[in-house]
């Protein structure tokens, strides 16, 4: 006779992670699958201890089968990008295995899980977090420039773009209230109506303020004044989106604009990168895997063009590009990096 699988629940947590590729199913009744490449299945028994307060939980279990050691999921309700997708799942998890390997992914819950289970909810921490107000996307603000006002509350530290610039300060979380100190920022000078926006977001994102959940969106409540009202913002997309470039590593440890009356561009589709380098047009392979990236080898058309500077910014800019290894999109904005964190560009949606 066939043995009988521990693990005849339906699952009701699936976590799992990339490099190598794995997966660790909790079902009902403190039961957990284990499963890892080219290796059998692993059925624990076991329990979890919860700390409420910071939404975190550690699931510790011995095998089923009374042979071998334990192994420890540690599990934190915060948004987590699988980085083979665009989808956020809701629990980022680390577990502990018997050899001393440490493995890092996400949680999703199954479609098929049970209607009663509760749902788990979105964290205050950890997402990107998108204001939601008419006023962050007002007409009279060029589609090339529209960028959505976001927040990111992370270990005691905010950060986000405010209208024209990105702020940065601290924030203190005692139960439904943050107190939020003051905040910094980059001192660029943008058109109206962004320096309103921009005025009216930051005088009300300090002090004390009310937080509350529901769903995908978060409000934040002023002891006076109207609430500023968040969603969460969407998965970032690298592919398929045209990218114009606002700054540039023009190879001496600065970022710079664009020439005047010169455009620079990129777009992610299916492997390649193309684009305008200012004078041509280039186009190269790239491979992206969560959010690294690599570009390269670099080939254009071969015009010149006469302007005072141009082709010096398109040798710059294509060798720009040649080094990138990491990307992020926060607010809208592209931010691509070398390998020494040493930023490549920024880049916002071309207007159509």
């Amino acid at each position: 006779m066939a043995p009988v699988s521990v693990f005849a629940a339906e699952p009701q947590l699936i976590c799992f992670g990339n490099e190598p590729s794995w997966g660790l199913q909790f079902s009902e009744q403190g039961r957990a699958r284990l499963l890892l490449p080219e290796q059998k299945p692993l059925d624990y028994r076991g329990r979890e201890t919860r700390l409420d307060f910071l939404k975190e939980r550690a699931w510790r279990g011995k095998p089923a089968s009374g042979k071998g050691g334990e192994v420890v999921a540690f599990l934190r309700e915060s948004a987590c990008s699988d980085g083979m997708s665009n989808t956020t799942h809701p629990v980022t998890v680390r577990v502990s295995l018997p050899d001393s390997r440490l493995l890092a992914g996400c949680c999703r819950i199954p479609v098929s899980s049970n209607a009663t289970s509760a749902p788990v909810p979105i964290a205050f921490e950890g997402p990107t977090w998108q204001l939601a107000a008419p006023g962050a996307q007002s007409a009279g603000v060029d589609a090339s420039e529209k960028r959505s006002v976001t927040a990111l509350f992370e270990g005691g530290r905010v950060s986000g773009f405010s209208g024209c610039n990105r702020f940065m300060g601290s924030y203190t979380l005692d139960r439904d209230s943050v107190l939020i100190g003051p905040l910094a920022g980059t001192m660029m000078a943008c058109p109206e109506p962004q320096m309103a926006i921009e005025k009216a977001f930051l005088g009300a994102l300090t002090g004390t303020l009310r937080h509350a959940i529901s769903g995908d969106r978060l409000t934040l409540t002023p002891a006076t004044g109207a609430p500023l009202v968040f969603q969460v913002e969407p998965a970032p997309m690298l592919q398929g989106v045209n990218w114009s470039v606002t700054g540039f590593n023009n190879g001496r440890q600065a970022v710079v604009g664009p020439l005047l009356g010169t455009t620079l561009t990129l777009t992610f589709d299916q492997g390649q990168v193309y684009g305008s380098s200012g004078c041509n047009t280039y186009r190269a392979a790239y491979t992206s895997e969560g959010n690294r990236l690599a570009i390269g080898p670099v080939a254009s058309t071969r015009k010149a063009c006469s302007a005072e500077g141009v082709m010096q910014q398109e040798r710059e800019f294509l060798a720009a590009i040649e080094s990138v290894k990491v990307w992020t999109i926060s607010g809208g904005m592209l931010d691509i990096h070398r390998a020494d964190g040493e930023r490549v560009l920024n880049a916002i949606k071309a207007a159509r």
